[in-house]
């Protein structure tokens, strides 16, 4: 039989031993996904979000230049709001005069369309460019 200092020590022994086990029931991740979790944060804070942001930044300032500086030159509905005049003329002159406007400007039709084409485009560019965030 054991004697009661071998028992006291045998039951200090298992009651260490189950509280170990139970303490590490309680992690929530282990400790090989929580490296890799805290490795994956660690790319993404030194060099992920620098890569990226440079990149955007890029992008950013091309489409600032399109939309803002117009350094495409793009013509807008006020750089021809002229010809839009001189074309309701002719269509008034020509319906004046009995004739049909192809007869007095053969590209009036051609023309016309791509002012009003022009207005639709300016609209969406107008769109598109509201959407652009202000840094």
């Amino acid at each position: 039989m054991k004697n009661s200092i071998d028992r006291v020590i045998s039951k200090m022994t298992n009651k260490k031993h189950n509280v170990k086990l139970a303490l590490l029931d309680e992690f929530e991740y282990t400790s090989e996904y929580t490296n890799e979790m805290v490795g994956l944060l660690d790319y993404t804070t030194d060099a992920y979000f620098d890569e990226k942001f440079d990149q955007m930044m890029e992008i950013y300032n091309e489409l600032y230049d399109v939309y803002f500086n117009n350094t495409e030159n793009y013509l807008f509905v006020s750089d021809v709001a002229n010809d839009q005049r001189v074309l309701d003329e002719i269509l008034e002159k020509a319906n004046e005069l009995g004739l049909e406007v192809a007869d007095v400007y053969p590209e009036w039709y051609e023309h016309s369309d791509a002012l009003e084409y022009l207005n639709g485009l300016e609209a969406r560019f107008d769109e598109q460019k509201n959407k652009l965030p202000n840094f």
